[in-house]
């Protein structure tokens, strides 16, 4: 049996290549034709009225997303009458969520369609963002005209606030009916809009009652325990804390429309002026707040200068928000919010992982929830709804600032608790160093001891050795005293006893010249020369005598004034004719003064001797008595050839005599005179010496001046 088999022809397309781009040119034009069709039906949408029923708003609100159309108004110029024409009505954009349009200039309007084909009635329209400054609602009146509505009054019958009006009343109709709402503010126009029933509103903000009820009851007894743990365990962090938590119950305030009642007494413009110094302060407070508690300066102090950095911005801007000025910089304060939270959690990741500082793990898990809400919200405030939020989350905002404060409350007891623990921790440590520093100063204590034994044993030897040589030393000095005593009775004994034979000897030679005849020159020069050494050795005997006297203190303390042109009169007076005619005596003035007159009277002829003895022959010697002020002044000038430069310093001390050849002396005068003159509150300088001569200058003070 033959079976006839199917025959299949294929035919192979001769250009396969121009039939593979037709059929992606027809599949690329259908994709284009269905996206038309869908974009079509999404604005179609979005301009169909929201149909409301019998139990919608009740018990839930019914939010508005996709029912709303913006546009933006920069100029603010544009009114209700604009829209009652139709003439701006495609310039209106479709809005997936929330109206999220940030800080901007002008106005917003905001456009939606409602209608209750089963129940029309009177529902509530509730605008969610608070402190928007103006608010109106246009919405079709009994003549069907877009007229304003006024805003509705709270629940229970409480007063409308002028700073919050965010309930509107409208009548739903059967029928579509579209309503307008402009927005206008310098601060983020940030909102969302739902529908109510009077009762289930009721009930929506009983239970913001109960929420702002709670999170001021928890705020106030944790300001207490801060305050408590602040007092007692002195730590400044837990006042930070404190104005945190201040701040903290004042934004769900704000947020929940409680400012108009907390500030009564305010205007609403002065309402929305606090807002803006809340939001500085809080921005403030918190990023100081976490600085000092996660430790920053400790771990870096980089991350330190960039908390000291926002801080001071957000200064900047509180000073704008108390000038009424917060609208120019609101954009601002809200980046830098989103800025400062983005670098405190990777700084606190850091710490957590890099660095395994895992103390910090509950801290940072406390502060996790209020940083994603209040990123969220700023993103909101700055235009960007990335996540598709169709609330204000005013409601997450009070919930998560409740939860993180009563963690981040338990986060700084831990954090005391560790303070305490870390500082028990010290203390043991603290003890144990204490104990073993006890212990080795006890064994340095004991080292000491016996090399203080062993000095204190050969202090007391040395001490034994000095007394030895003490003894031999008083033995000394009394055998010194002894001879000293002994040298002075010489002294005496062999002045006393020169005296005679000089003055015997001076009388013989004053007889022996008066006795021999005119031509006997050889025996006057020689008398001459005797009288010139009796002279020379009774000067030597005074200079002597004075000098002991010094030594001895046997001066005289309460001396009589006398005159000094007297001293100068009679010591010239007493010198021999030869010298006597040499003198220039001059004196100008009265120089009365205390003192010693013998002694006085040694050291003019000590000075007057010296020029005539450092003079050529011939030459003249002036002595002038002058006087100034409280002090006598004599000057005894001679001719000679001066005293050298390396000697001036020298001719003052006791036996030293410059090397000038052919002159005589003891190398005294000059010491003693001078030491006579300090003695009675004077001095005896080189005033001036050349190789024309030199003056010696005698200063001595006037009586009533000697004590100076």
């Amino acid at each position: 049996m033959a079976l006839d088999a199917p025959c299949i022809d294929f035919q192979l397309d001769p250009n396969p290549k121009a039939s593979m781009t037709r059929r992606f040119t027809h599949r690329f034009h259908a994709l284009i034709l269905l996206s038309i069709v869908l974009a079509c039906m999404g604005w179609s949408k979005s301009g169909w009225a929201l149909e409301l029923g019998p139990t919608d708003g009740t018990k839930a609100p019914v939010s508005l997303r996709g029912q709303l159309a913006v546009l933006q108004d920069t100029s603010g110029d544009m009114t209700i009458e604009d829209f009652a024409s139709g003439r701006s009505s495609d310039l209106f954009m479709p809005l997936a969520a929330m109206v999220t349009e940030g800080y901007r200039r002008g106005a917003v309007w905001i456009r939606f369609s409602l209608s209750a084909p089963t129940a029309p009635g009177e529902w509530i329209l509730q605008i969610e963002r608070p402190l928007i400054e103006s608010v109106t609602l246009f919405g079709p009146d009994a003549t069907g005209r877009l007229a304003p509505v006024q805003p509705a009054p709270l629940p229970g019958g409480g007063e409308v606030r002028p700073a919050y009006p965010t309930l509107f009343p409208i009548a739903v109709a059967a029928e579509d009916n579209t309503y307008y709402l402009r927005l206008a503010s310098s601060t983020s126009l940030t909102t969302a809009l739902n529908i109510w029933k009077d009762d289930g509103y009721e009930n929506y903000r009983n239970l913001d009652h109960w929420l702002i009820g709670i999170v001021i009851g928890a705020v106030a007894a944790m300001i207490f325990a801060n305050l408590l743990y602040g007092y007692f365990l002195r730590e400044s962090i837990h006042f930070v804390y404190i104005a945190v938590l201040v701040e903290s119950a004042l934004l769900p305030i704000f947020h929940l429309g409680y400012a108009s009642e907390l500030l009564s007494a305010f205007q609403p413009a002065q309402i929305h002026l606090s807002w803006g110094i809340i939001v500085c302060l809080y921005s403030i407070v918190m990023v100081w707040f976490m600085g000092r508690l996660f430790e920053f300066r400790r771990h870096s102090i980089w991350a330190w200068r960039a908390i000291q950095l926002f801080i001071a911005l957000n200064a900047i801007a509180l000073l704008f928000s108390l000038a009424g000025r917060y609208g120019d910089v609101g954009l601002f304060v809200s980046r830098l919010q989103q800025i400062s939270y983005l670098f405190i959690s990777a700084v606190v990741l850091y710490l957590l992982i890099v660095r395994r500082q895992h103390q910090y793990l509950f801290s940072a898990f406390a502060f996790s929830g209020v940083i994603i809400v209040s990123l969220v919200m700023q993103s909101q405030y700055l235009g960007s709804n990335f996540l598709g939020v169709d609330s204000s989350l005013a409601r997450f905002m009070a919930i998560g600032t409740l939860a993180h404060l009563v963690l981040l409350s338990a986060a700084v007891a831990q954090r005391a608790r560790q303070a305490e623990v870390d500082l028990g921790r010290e203390k043991d440590r603290t003890i144990a160093l204490t104990r073993a520093a006890e212990r080795d100063l006890t064994i340095k204590v004991a080292e000491r001891t016996s090399e203080l034994a062993t000095m204190n044993a050969a202090l007391q030897q040395e001490v034994e050795r000095r007394q030895e040589l003490e003894l031999k030393l008083r033995q000394s000095l009394v055998s010194i005293n002894d001879a000293l005593s002994a040298q002075r009775d010489f002294v005496a004994l062999v002045s006393h006893e020169f005296r005679a034979p000089l003055s015997v000897i001076a009388a013989a030679a004053d007889n022996l010249s008066m006795s021999a005849s005119a031509g006997a020159d050889y025996v006057v020069s020689r008398a001459a020369k005797i009288r010139q050494t009796v002279s020379r050795m009774s000067l030597l005997i005074e200079n002597v005598l004075a000098g002991e006297r010094l030594d001895s203190g046997r001066t005289r303390e309460a001396a009589e004034p006398f005159e000094l042109s007297e001293v100068l009169v009679a010591v010239v007076g007493g010198l021999d004719d030869s010298a006597a005619d040499r003198i220039q005596l001059a004196v100008n003035g009265s120089g009365m003064v205390a003192g010693e007159r013998n002694l006085i009277e040694i050291v003019v002829l000590n000075l007057i001797q010296n020029a005539i003895k450092y003079s050529p022959a011939a030459s003249p010697v002036s002595v002038a008595l002058a006087t100034d002020g409280a002090q006598a002044i004599i000057d005894v000038t001679d001719h000679g050839g001066g005293v050298a430069d390396e000697h001036r310093d020298l001719i003052f001390t006791k036996y030293y005599r410059g090397h000038t050849a052919g002159v005589s002396g003891s190398g005294l005068g000059l010491f003693i005179s001078r030491e006579v003159a300090r003695h009675y509150g004077g001095e005896l300088t080189l005033a001036a010496s050349s190789e024309d001569g030199s003056t010696f200058r005698l200063v001595l003070p006037i009586s009533g001046q000697a004590g100076a």
